[in-house]
């Protein structure tokens, strides 16, 4: 639990702050609050997403690879 807890808050600590920077750069006609709050937006859901998806992707190529060296 405490890594996914880290996991969750070192993701958006690193993922909002680089979409906002792309945010500010390239999308023009947003202000200031909109783009503060798709980023935080964002950066909630890829750590969701690095939690409960991600894992569960590695671990199944992970198993995966371990079948196979069993096999050969």
């Amino acid at each position: 639990m405490n890594k996914n807890l880290a996991v969750f808050l070192a993701s958006i600590l690193v993922m909002s702050p680089l979409f906002g920077l792309l945010l500010y750069f390239f999308e023009k006609e947003l202000t200031s609050k909109q783009i503060v709050f798709q980023s935080l937006f964002f950066g909630v859901f890829m750590a969701l997403g690095e939690i409960f998806i991600f894992e569960r992707i590695r671990n199944k190529s992970k198993k995966n690879k371990n079948k196979e060296d069993i096999n050969e």
